[in-house]
């Protein structure tokens, strides 16, 4: 990788520091039944912010990996058929889209904000199941094991995206930098910064 792997292990341990931060302060590693409103919705903000950063931590060391060319026939295709038995059909297709942990690649566009509800109807409980954060907590905490491997998988989607000459993604300030842990805004403040200048030669066909 040419990017400066102190960098990325700086950036991946003040993601960890705060995820810990976040995660006793909302006792989720107590694994509690119920979580007030109040916790649950800072812990579901600081999980917002923090994998936002680790999107862009990802998504920068991607664009630093150098793929090896594929061989013939190794595709996902391929492979899936040769782990079938002869006459049988993988029809997982069929399923439709299989909801997944952790995003990584940026997508166009995404469903209306679930957070702009109607006020009609009876008041909120006073507390919240912490399901949905437990497994935010989990798919961070997944990431942050094995950012290599997620970056190289992502390295192949930007591959494939760069080669149908799709447009270099945009990479602009997230706005929270200020509300950040120092570590955390550090890393946060120049994301940016590296990620155009390692999309630069995006659309370089030399």
């Amino acid at each position: 990788m040419s990017m400066d792997q102190a960098f990325f292990e700086q950036g991946f341990r003040a993601v960890s520091d705060a995820m810990i931060d976040a995660v006793g302060k909302a006792g989720l590693h107590l694994r509690p039944e119920r979580l007030s409103r109040a916790a649950a919705r800072r812990c579901g903000a600081a999980f917002r912010q923090l994998a936002a950063i680790v999107r862009r931590l990802i998504f920068l060391m991607a664009l630093g990996i150098e793929l090896a060319p594929p061989r013939p026939g190794a595709g996902p295709d391929a492979r899936r058929a040769a782990a079938l038995p002869e006459g049988v059909e993988d029809v997982t297709a069929s399923f439709g889209p299989q909801p997944k942990g952790f995003r990584l690649a940026p997508r166009i566009s995404g469903p209306f904000p679930d957070h702009l509800r109607t006020l009609s109807g009876p008041p909120p409980a006073r507390s919240v199941s912490p399901r949905r954060l437990l497994a935010q907590w989990q798919a961070l905490h997944a990431v942050l094991k094995e950012p290599e491997a997620h970056a190289r998988r992502l390295a192949r989607t930007l591959a494939r995206w760069r080669k149908a000459g799709e447009p270099a993604p945009v990479c602009v300030p997230l706005g929270f930098e200020h509300r950040l842990r120092p570590d955390l805004g550090i890393v946060a403040r120049a994301l940016p910064h590296l990620i155009r200048q390692a999309t630069a030669a995006w659309n370089d066909t030399g």
